[in-house]
Parts: C-alpha cells; sequence; structure tokens
C-alpha cells in the first residue's frame, strides 16, 4: 500500500511539475511596475511619482498603465495626472491623462475590498519603444486641489502585449 501511494504522489508531483509552466505563460512579461506610496493618505501636489528603466527590445508592443490605489474617502469620480516620458535621446513627451476611478453612480471601480481599490489604468495600448536606452517616467497630480484625500499611492505599469 506505501508503495501505490507513493506512485500517486510522484504521479501529481509530475503533473504539476508540466501543467505549471502553462499558467505562468499566461501572464504578461512586466517591464515595469513602481508605485510611491504616499505616507499620508493622501496625494499632495509636491509629491511626484518618478522612476527610471532600461528598454532592450524595440520591436515587441507593450501596454502603458497608470496605476492608483485609492479608498473611499477620495472625494472625486476621477483623477487627473500629467505623465512626461523622456527618452534615452533627451526628449520628453507630456501627456495629461484622465483616470476614472468611479462610474457615474459613484461606485468605485478597480479590484478590491474594504474600502480599498487597485486600478490599473490603460494609457497606451500595444505600443513600441522607439529607442534602446535609458527612459524615465514622472508623473504628477493634475486636479485642482492641492491635496487629494483618500489616494494611497500611484504609478506606473508596462508589460508586454498579447
Amino acid at each position: 500500500m506505501i508503495d501505490h501511494e507513493k506512485r500517486n504522489s510522484f504521479g501529481r508531483i509530475i503533473i504539476v511539475i508540466f501543467i505549471s509552466p502553462l499558467f505562468w505563460s499566461c501572464g504578461n512579461e512586466v517591464l515595469v511596475d513602481h508605485t510611491i506610496e504616499f505616507s499620508k493618505k493622501t496625494w499632495e501636489v509636491q509629491n511626484e511619482f518618478n522612476t527610471k528603466f532600461e528598454v532592450v527590445d524595440t520591436v515587441s508592443n507593450y501596454n502603458f498603465f497608470v496605476t492608483l490605489r485609492n479608498t473611499d474617502d477620495y472625494p472625486y469620480q476621477n483623477l487627473f495626472v500629467f505623465l512626461t516620458t523622456t527618452f534615452p535621446n533627451g526628449k520628453s513627451k507630456l501627456d495629461t491623462i484622465n483616470c476614472p476611478l468611479a462610474d457615474p453612480r459613484g461606485k468605485w471601480l478597480g479590484k478590491g475590498f474594504g474600502g480599498v481599490y487597485d486600478n490599473r489604468v490603460l494609457y497606451m495600448a500595444k505600443k513600441r519603444f522607439p529607442l534602446i536606452g535609458t527612459y524615465s517616467v514622472s508623473i504628477e497630480q493634475a486636479m485642482r486641489d492641492k491635496e487629494l484625500p483618500g489616494i494611497l499611492d500611484a504609478g506606473v505599469r508596462i508589460e508586454k502585449a498579447n
């Protein structure tokens, strides 16, 4: 009986080993996933997110997201941000992005529970990097309020598109 149990156990291990890579390959390859946490649970106008990353692949397509985490204390339905991308050649591009955080009825978007919601706002889909080298991205809140209560963190996520 022990041999039969060992054989079943060994068979299960082999199945897990061969099936696991199928689940890993389902996820997108992440190039960048950086955030800044706001210690006061408030995004103050002087708090700016900055990150740098290396690009070696100018052939693949990537999806670009602004990531935000908010609570029920955030007083608005959306949040505007300024996103500046600086390219390896020193040129910069500034975009203003509208990040919806709630639907028109006030129901929070994103994933979460307990009054905290994680949002990935698609900024650009299936875009290629034009140059190899070091890129930098900065994000500033672009609302009229100097302080935005209920914003816990902000960041950027870049992943290879399918």
